[in-house]
């Protein structure tokens, strides 16, 4: 969540607290199944990217 936090210039905390909204709404899927270092995808995101390959 730290890349996320700089990225956007939020502190960790409201990173943290964007992404879980994001994961509840189901726009991204946490992918480690661990509470540090997630990663997360954006599956509709993914899937453009995989059209016609």
């Amino acid at each position: 969540m730290t890349g996320a936090a700089q990225r956007t210039g939020l502190s960790f905390p409201g990173a943290s607290d964007g992404m879980k909204l994001l994961g509840e709404l189901g726009i991204v899927r946490e992918l480690t199944g661990k509470q540090r270092n997630r990663a997360f995808a954006h599956d509709r995101y993914l899937a453009l990217l995989g059209e016609g390959t």
